[in-house]
């Protein structure tokens, strides 16, 4: 079984964080899982951030968010398949759609070559 906590963010290494609960009873847990969408710049956590996370029997655990309810607003890219996302423009297969160009393109109603 788990217990679902508020705490304070006591130091953060790697992947990992300790927490002081806001429970002046507790004690501070053991180096508990930061996830992947709450590490680096997109969930901006820092020491002295006040966090809600669950902590189990075993002495596991895992950070579920910001107490505060924020994030970094930061996404440095996003990748689906072969799509990239990154600062403004959409790339498929090595083409950039903001940048690249059709040849044998002639006014009417017919089709260009694929794009450059």
């Amino acid at each position: 079984m788990g217990n679902i906590n508020k705490g304070t963010i006591a130091s953060i290494s790697g992947n990992t964080a300790r927490v002081v609960p806001s429970d002046a009873r507790a004690k501070p847990t053991a180096k508990i899982t930061i996830p992947w969408h709450l590490r680096g710049s997109t969930g901006n956590l820092s020491k002295g951030t006040a966090v809600i996370y669950v902590e189990f029997d075993d002495s596991t655990g895992l950070l579920l968010g910001r107490a505060d309810g924020e994030w970094g607003c930061y996404l440095p890219s996003l990748s689906a398949g072969n799509i990239n996302v990154p600062k403004g423009d959409v790339t498929a297969r090595g083409i950039s759609l903001s940048g690249h160009t059709h040849g044998g393109v002639e006014t009417g109603s017919g089709s260009t070559k694929k794009p450059n």
